[in-house]
């Protein structure tokens, strides 16, 4: 009897035994699939790449709506590299968007400021800054050369400037500052031509400029010498042929148009 019990005793120790194996054997692989279901899992998740964010180019050009102006220009203005990604393309738009516009004649000019008159509204000043873009009668230039009574179309951000764009009257300071760069004749020596002053000019100079007038614009020696006597309403018509048939009231009565840009009405 105590042999059986011990059999029995003996059989039930090793299925405990048994069982207990097996059962850790099955949760170790239930968490190997678990762990490796989890794996394949998370490499399923793709996470795309991120966009990169609109150039400083780009967001300006979605939000500009002004005439005569770049996003070249507006960068350059802010201070801003065209090419690089905005690192704020909310506020960069935000700023775009309060670009203004006026239109109107040049009241005033100096190196802190332009003032404008609008047709129809009260003067208005706006600042000039180093980064600001100005241009007259198509060329890029300083302050200075702004004439009162220019036609102004300004576009600025805030009350400075971003561009100026003028529009006038060739002045003899144009007309003398044009030739000199193509004859190599100083400005001032051109200037006294102009108005029929030869004297302490050397000869050369005044043939320079004659042989210079009749090749490249075709006008008479006769003409050019009438030019140079200080008679300038006699070849009015050949005069606006030198300059590109812009006008010439400058010319005309030379000291009439003299830029005056710190002058106020």
């Amino acid at each position: 009897m105590k042999k059986t019990l011990i059999v029995l005793l003996a059989i039930c120790l090793f299925s405990v035994v048994g069982l207990t194996i097996v059962l850790l054997n099955s949760s170790n692989n239930a968490l190997d699939v678990s762990d490796l279901n989890t794996s394949d899992k998370k490499e399923e998740v793709i996470t795309p790449p991120k966009e990169p964010n609109p150039t400083n180019a780009e967001i300006i050009a979605k939000n500009l709506t002004i005439d005569n102006l770049t996003p070249k220009d507006v960068a350059t203005f802010l201070d801003l590299d065209p090419d690089k990604e905005a690192s704020s393309p909310d506020v960069l738009a935000r700023q775009v968007s309060r670009l203004t516009t006026i239109s109107g004649l040049l009241q005033a000019a100096d190196d802190h400021s332009v003032t404008v008159a609008p047709l129809f509204n009260a003067p208005e000043s706006f600042a000039i800054v180093p980064n600001s873009s100005i241009e007259r009668n198509n060329e890029e230039e300083s302050w200075q050369k702004l004439v009162k009574g220019d036609r102004i179309d300004l576009i600025a951000l805030d009350g400075q400037i971003v561009k100026l764009v003028s529009s006038g009257l060739i002045t003899s300071a144009d007309i003398s500052q044009t030739l000199s760069e193509a004859i190599s004749i100083s400005p001032a020596t051109i200037d006294k031509l102009l108005k029929g002053d030869t004297t302490g000019v050397q000869t050369d100079a005044v043939n320079t400029l004659k042989n210079f007038l009749s090749s490249n614009y075709g006008i008479p020696e006769d003409t050019i010498d009438t030019l140079l006597s200080g008679d300038l309403n006699v070849s009015k018509e050949t005069i606006e042929e030198l300059i590109l048939n812009r006008l010439v009231g400058a010319l005309a009565t030379p000291d009439s148009s003299d830029t005056a840009p710190t002058t106020e009405s």
